[in-house]
């Protein structure tokens, strides 16, 4: 019996994972969604943008949150979300905002990426403490106060939490926050599924500037994103296909493989659209697990950055070179050295390439010799994947790095913004 005793253990563990889940709540609210509220102005969304103080909550969100506004663009309409990024166990608020007569109504969700928890929450804030009157626009802000209630789960928000204006948000130096696997990977329990269009379109309001995607390649030649070499039940719900992607077509995967927090396996030329139309992202690595590909993407890589330059749009797109198989791949194609990548190798092979980036791991530690020597030569450097938080803080504060690949970018949105 006991040969036996880590496959047992293998399938109890297995079958509790998939009973795990954080679901979005319910986000109705009579008030938030009466014909009387009306959508925020610019003017009004810019204002409460900061640093605030946390206080009046019985649970622990720490004693800052750093407050950005993003959006989901569609054909029809703009949604605008104001996301807290909060100092303490990689909680964060996802909401969106309304005006009545008297009052700012943001309504949302809270959640804590290290466990399953979650709920509801509404928030108030009196307009006229954002509508003017015979004070400043910056004393206007010192006095601004968010106060609301929160719940968990679909409960209704009982319990009472307050946040107080401190300071604009941090801005000055800008830095790359870029969220793995197109926002987070399927056991952070988000709405959507790693390297999804649903989780590209997440990024941003998970505090994230930038994100990795991985491209593996179908039978027929489609880049398409997909971590791993093979459809699997870690990143797909049960179906008939199982094995190596590049033995089915597009079209088989389209059919027949649903991805295992929703949604369908994209193709890279879907998600660089997302992100171009959609989203506010300024920053797309590649990272490329099939060497075959490097041909398509360096196509599909140049369309979009001559659409985004066409647009007026700010968007870097880079060709990840993982490996010496990738490398060997990437240097076949013409004029690669005025090509935008990234190399996670060491110095001497980002040079070789002339990559934009220098990316490590971090295991290696802050390497500032390393960094300063692509600095010197006009160079940025990121470090990967760093997801614990006082790691994180350090990466970002005591490194000389210019970006952070993570799959906790609301705990690196709130180092940035906060940091004075």
């Amino acid at each position: 019996m006991k040969s036996y005793l880590p496959f047992i253990l293998l399938l109890v563990f297995t079958s509790c994972q998939e009973l795990i889940d954080a679901p979005v709540p319910d986000l109705r609210w009579d008030a938030f969604d009466s014909p009387n509220a009306k959508p925020l102005t610019a003017t009004e969304r810019k204002a409460l943008e900061g640093v605030y103080s946390i206080a009046i909550a019985d649970d622990n969100f720490g004693k800052e949150a750093a407050l950005k506004w993003t959006y989901v663009a569609s054909e029809k309409d703009t949604a605008y979300y104001l996301s807290f990024f909060c100092s303490e166990d990689v909680r964060y608020f996802i909401c969106q905002g309304k005006r009545t007569d008297s009052v700012i109504l943001l309504n949302g969700y809270w959640r804590n990426v290290e466990n399953t928890k979650t709920g509801k929450v509404h928030f108030t804030i009196s307009a006229a403490d954002l509508s003017g009157g015979n004070s400043s626009a910056a004393e206007q802000r010192l006095s601004l106060q968010i106060r609301g209630t929160f719940g968990v789960k679909d409960d209704e928000p009982e319990k009472k939490i307050s946040f107080s204006y401190l300071r604009p948000l941090n801005t000055k130096i800008p830095y790359y926050l870029i969220a793995h696997r197109g926002g987070g990977r399927n056991n952070d329990l988000l709405p959507a599924s790693e390297n999804s269009v649903e989780m590209i379109s997440l990024a941003a309001q998970l505090g994230a500037n930038g994100i990795e995607i991985d491209i593996q390649v179908t039978k027929d030649g489609v880049p398409v994103l997909f971590h791993d070499a093979r459809v699997n039940d870690r990143l797909t719900t049960k179906t008939g296909i199982q094995g190596a992607i590049d033995s089915y077509t597009f079209a088989e995967l389209e059919k027949e493989v649903k991805l295992k927090r929703g949604g369908k396996i994209p193709t890279l030329k879907e998600a660089l659209d997302t992100i171009l139309t959609r989203t506010p992202l300024e920053f797309v690595w590649i990272d490329c697990k099939y060497k075959e590909a490097i041909p398509i993407i360096r196509t599909l890589q140049k369309e979009y950055l001559e659409k985004a330059k066409s647009r007026g749009r700010k968007l870097e797109i880079v060709i990840g070179i993982p490996d010496e198989d990738v490398m060997a791949a990437f240097m076949k194609l013409p004029d690669y050295k005025n090509i935008p990548s990234l190399c996670e190798l060491d110095t001497v092979k980002a040079q070789q390439v002339n990559a934009n980036i220098w990316a490590p791991s971090w295991v290696k530690g802050h390497q500032d010799e390393e960094v300063n020597a692509m600095h010197a030569k006009g160079k940025l450097a990121f470090v990967y994947t760093v997801d614990v938080p006082k790691k994180i803080k350090e990466f970002m504060y005591e490194a000389k790095f210019n970006g952070i690949c993570t799959n906790r970018p609301t705990m690196a949105a709130y180092y940035y913004y906060a940091r004075q």
